[in-house]
């Protein structure tokens, strides 16, 4: 049997207002397939080097590095050489909470975007974002995690946050493929087809196939399986068993769910929600 070497943690953290993920990995041959989130992603590299594809540009994460992503922005990610691996953490706050705590420390008025570069190789920046990052990822003190995380978004927004019209790849979708998606999260829980979604959309089912994966970053059918994966996150957070989770986001059994889950975040169902608190 292969040796397991990766060791990813994800859970979502209810002392938050939002109820934030948070990421701790050390990770050799896992790879994250294209795939999308909701909220930010703030990642800090702390060993080994990532390579990635975010908005359909290739580059490399190495220890010191600063990565933030955009809601709705598609990105991959896997080691430059497997038996060097990459350890990082991540937390993923939302659109809301950032422009709340941006509303506090920017000045002016509009989005707030960090710009077109995705990395940012800041050594020192890294070095303190990560002891952040570990009172984030250990204290049991509420209060001290609130203060750390805010402490944390402002440094990030005060570098590299600015004020522009600019939003996320899927809020500025022209709006056929809007449709699609809006018909996609409020349908996914049910048996879905293409021509479904093509209708919704107001297209022909080759030519939707075909727009929205270029506006999109992903066929319609990882598009479906990203948003069943998110909603499962959030029952998962709730309690909800692995197989009931299963059903009611529309995997056609446990078994797929629970592999279709792991191959996205590098955990089970059942350790996902285990380490939610």
């Amino acid at each position: 049997m292969k040796e397991k070497r990766d060791d990813i943690k994800l859970w979502k953290d209810k002392a938050f207002r939002g109820e934030m993920e948070v990421l701790r990995a050390s990770c050799f041959d896992h790879r994250y397939p294209p795939h999308f989130h909701d909220e930010f992603v703030m990642a800090i590299f702390a060993r080994g080097a990532q390579r990635n594809r975010v908005c359909r540009k290739t580059g490399v994460a190495a220890a010191g590095t600063v990565m933030i992503i955009h809601p709705g922005e598609v990105h991959t990610g896997e080691a430059v050489e497997r038996d060097l691996g990459w350890d990082y953490c991540a937390f993923y706050p939302s659109a809301s909470l950032v422009h709340e705590v941006a509303d506090a420390v920017l000045p002016g008025k509009g989005q707030i975007n960090f710009g077109r570069e995705i990395m940012h190789h800041a050594p020192l920046m890294a070095k303190g974002l990560l002891q952040s990052a570990a009172v984030l990822t250990q204290s049991q003190d509420a209060m001290e995690k609130e203060c750390v995380l805010f402490e944390l978004l402002t440094s990030l927004l005060t570098h590299y946050g600015q004020r522009t019209t600019r939003s996320g790849a899927l809020s500025t979708a022209r709006a056929d493929i809007r449709h699609a998606i809006d018909y996609l999260q409020t349908h996914y829980h049910q048996s879905v087809s293409v021509g479904d979604v093509a209708r919704a959309a107001g297209l022909s089912e080759f030519h939707f196939m075909r727009l929205f994966q270029t506006t999109t970053g992903l066929s319609v059918h990882r598009f479906l399986t990203q948003t069943r994966l998110s909603r499962a996150k959030s029952l998962l957070s709730l309690g909800v068993s692995p197989a009931q989770t299963a059903l009611d986001v529309g995997f056609f059994d446990q078994s797929h769910f629970s592999r279709t889950f792991r191959n996205h975040f590098g955990v089970t169902p059942g350790a996902f929600a285990s380490a939610c608190r």
